[in-house]
């Protein structure tokens, strides 16, 4: 793989891990509201573009229909990448790790390759239309 396609598609990856790193290493992070469950809402919506960015880097931007086998590849990869973090937080003041919460995060990295899946099946159609009408 050329080191540019590399950046266009692990690179976000990479960084969009490390924003969540980053944020899983902040002492007593709370939310500001207490409304039950509503942290694993956030490790759902945190874990999605992650998914997302995923099934974009493991297909490189090809046009093509999800396999099982990329979809498989995304689900491990979030929830080990879920299990890791959990993991470090066991380690920062305040925070503690739950399987709940991997859980989230993996539900996450599935709806993010829904969201991808469903903008190339998109992209897919407008571009067999195009050719279509030519």
């Amino acid at each position: 793989m050329p080191f540019s396609k590399f950046l266009k598609f692990w690179f976000p990856v990479i960084t969009y891990s490390g924003i969540i790193f980053y944020v899983s290493s902040l002492p007593d992070l709370r939310l500001p509201l207490k409304a039950g469950h509503l942290d694993k809402l956030v490790h759902i919506f945190e874990f999605l573009p992650f998914g997302f960015l995923l099934a974009r880097a493991i297909t490189g931007g090809e046009r093509r229909c999800l396999t099982i086998k990329i979809c498989l590849s995304v689900v491990v990869l979030s929830f080990l990448y879920a299990l890791s973090d959990e993991f470090h937080q066991i380690f920062v003041i305040g925070r503690s790790a739950s399987l709940w919460d991997v859980l989230a995060d993996t539900v996450g990295g599935v709806l993010g390759i829904a969201l991808y899946g469903r903008r190339e099946a998109k992209a897919k159609v407008s571009l067999t239309r195009k050719v279509e009408s030519q």
